[in-house]
Order: structure tokens, then sequence, then C-alpha cells
């Protein structure tokens, strides 16, 4: 009688308690919401694109995280040379919300959120990859500005982890738009980063993007999730089921003043270079420090150029054709070219450069990259300089 009453007892817990076990299991995933946070831009450098981020919410576990692939330590040893030479680790890191929506309160950026139509098997194998890939050994990871980022990370995620298939093609029409017309648009408010950012990255910014491609900044990712559809046991839906505005942005960015615009500025520079260079034809004054200037400066800026072109894993940065003004090979030269009694053949190299600089400038606008307008005065004073040296007897 003992063993039968076991049998039955057992019996029992198969008919009645698993499934509810299993329904309440079902229950608490239901209550999981995952959504996508949308930062809006910043005034720094690192937050000037925005950012993107993924919320999870469960009543059950009293659990609201945010999932933050954006991140990294700065107490990297040699951070800023990892940095430069792209092999700076990001890393995925886990916050609470209040304390993500409390620092982006502080700045006075917005934060839109979509939470997303998510089956419970696409829920539940969601977060198993996040904290999978939160693990010590999975979190670090190679970032790429352009391929490789806060944003493509969570839409990679989004079509790779989950049951069923996003579609994004519902988002926009090819509009022939480079990566430079997508990343202007938030460099032009900060004039002296859109030139630094110009001189740096290269060519592969002038390559047309696809929509798809314009998922690597988070406003188009959004844009991109708002028609985006999902397909989950053979039903097709929207992905976004409701869309909301968790924080207002409040900043007021004030636009860069016409006096130090770096468009003025180096016209400044050139016109006062100009004058000082009509004057020495007079005088026969050698102007060594402006030389110093001119050709030192644009030099120095060459090889920075090589080195991140040749010596970086950044994807972005070469072939990089700003280097068809700043020539690296001024700097060796700099001797020459200020000793009292100059070699025979720094006149003809001047003469050759000066009608080379003069060509650039009068094709800038055709030339294969965008070149930044804002350093153009610049140019023009190298063209000066060399003009002078070139009929310097």
């Amino acid at each position: 009688m003992t063993m039968r009453n076991l049998l039955y007892a057992l019996v029992l817990a198969l008919v009645f308690v698993l499934p509810i076990s299993k329904a309440q299991a079902q229950n608490e995933t239901d209550q999981i919401t995952i959504s996508l946070l949308t930062c809006t831009p910043g005034q720094e450098l690192y937050s000037l694109f925005g950012h993107s981020a993924i919320r999870v919410q469960d009543p059950s576990k009293k659990m609201d995280v945010v999932f933050n692939f954006g991140t990294f330590n700065f107490n990297t040893p040699n951070f800023y040379l990892k940095f430069c030479r792209g092999k700076l680790k990001y890393m995925l890191s886990v916050n609470y919300y209040k304390d993500f929506k409390a620092s982006y309160k502080r700045e006075q950026r917005g934060i839109v959120e979509q939470e997303l139509k998510l089956s419970q098997e696409s829920k539940q194998k969601l977060l198993k990859a996040l904290w999978e890939n939160y693990r010590p050994e999975n979190r670090y990871y190679t970032y790429d500005f352009l391929f490789n980022n806060c944003s493509t990370l969570i839409r990679d995620a989004m079509e790779q982890k989950i049951e069923g298939q996003v579609e994004f093609e519902k988002f926009g029409e090819p509009t022939q738009k480079t990566f430079w017309n997508l990343l202007d648009v938030y460099l032009k408010p900060s004039p002296w980063i859109y030139t630094g950012i110009h001189l740096i990255l290269g060519m592969p910014c002038d390559i047309v993007a696809t929509p798809y491609q314009y998922q690597f900044l988070p406003d188009n990712m959004l844009a991109a999730f708002d028609h985006a559809l999902i397909t989950q046991n053979g039903e097709k839906d929207k992905f976004v089921t409701k869309k909301q505005e968790l924080i207002e942005e409040t900043a007021v960015y004030k636009p860069t003043p016409w006096y130090i615009h770096p468009l003025f500025v180096f016209a400044l520079i050139t016109f006062i270079g100009l004058l000082l260079t009509l004057r020495s034809l007079k005088t026969k004054k050698r102007l060594v420090l402006l030389d110093v200037i001119v050709f030192g400066s644009s030099s120095l800026l060459g090889w920075l150029i090589l080195f991140m072109w040749f010596l970086t894993d950044h994807q972005a940065t070469g072939p990089n054709l700003n280097i068809l003004w700043a020539l690296p090979i001024h700097l060796p030269l700099l001797y020459s070219l200020l000793k009292k009694n100059r070699s025979s053949w720094v006149k003809p190299y001047f003469k050759y450069h000066s009608i080379f600089i003069l060509l650039v400038i009068a094709f800038w606008a055709l030339i294969p990259q965008d070149l930044p307008y804002t350093i153009l005065p610049f140019v023009v004073l190298i063209l000066i300089r060399s003009i002078y040296h070139a009929t310097r007897s």
C-alpha cells in the first residue's frame, strides 16, 4: 500500500504540479519587458552622436537594468595609446536603470524608449545571451566606429539571438548618402570637432552607406526600429509595440561664435601670414617662426595621418587624402629651409610644390574625399609661403 500511494502521489504531481510550475514560469517571462533606449547627443566628443542601450524589466525579480555596450575602462594601462591605435577594448556593462536615467538627466540629455514585441522564447534566449556576454571573459570587444559600436551590437543581437526574423528593409530608401553625410549632421554644430575628425578620418567615410548601415548612429537605429517588422510563430507584426519619451532633452547648445570659428581663425592666421610675407619682401627679413608654424604643424599632421593610416587598427583612418597638403616630408626638410645659405635644391623644390598645392586648392571640391572646408585658408597660407621660397633669391 505504501508503494502504491507513493506512485499515486507521483502521478498527481506530474499531472497537476508540473503544469502549474510551467505556467508560473511562463507568467514570469510574460512580465519581462525588453526595450531599446536611445539617448540624445551630448556636447562631449564621446557623446556627440548619441547612445543606445537595452533595458530589461522583470517585476517578478524586482529587476530593472540596462545593458550598455558603450563603456570602457579609463584605468586601462596605456589608455591613450591603445585608444589612438584602435586597440582599446570596449565592454558590456550592466547598470541599474535608475542610475542610468539619473546620469542622463544630469547631462540634460533625453532618452526615448521603444518596447519590443518578443515572444517568451525570444526573451529567454536574448536574456541568456546578454548575461552570457556579460561574463568577465566575454564582455570585452574590439570597437569600430562605423561597423561595431554600441548601436550595431544591439541590432546584431536582436537579429541573431531571438526566435523569428527581424526585417529592416522597410526603413527608408537608398538616398546615396555617404558616411560623411550622416556624420556631418552631428559634426557641423561643433566646427572644431568637425575639423579634427575630417582631418583624421579618411576615404572609407566617403563610401555610400546603405540604409541598413545607417544604424551605426543611434538616432537612425531608432528610426529603423520604428519601421521594423518581426515574424514570430508564423505571424508578422511591428517590432516596436510602445514608444515613449522617458526624459526630455533640456540642454541648450550655443552655436560657436564667429570669432572663434575655425574658418575665421585660420583665415585670420592666413591674412596675418600674407601681410608678414609682403613686408618681408621689402625688408628682406626671414620669417623663421612663421615657416616653423606653417610647415612644421602641417608636417606633424602629415605624420599623424600616416600613423593613423598604417599603424592602427581603425578601419576609417586610411587612405586619407589630407596627406596631399599636409606633407610629412617638410619636417625633416625644415632645417635646410631655415638655413641662411640655402641648399640649391630648395628653390626648385618649392617651385614644383607651389604648383602642386595650387592644383590641390583648385580641385579641393573634386578630390574623392570630403576634406574639411575650415582648413582651406591654412592651405592657402602654405601656398603663400611656398611661393615665397620659390621666388626668393
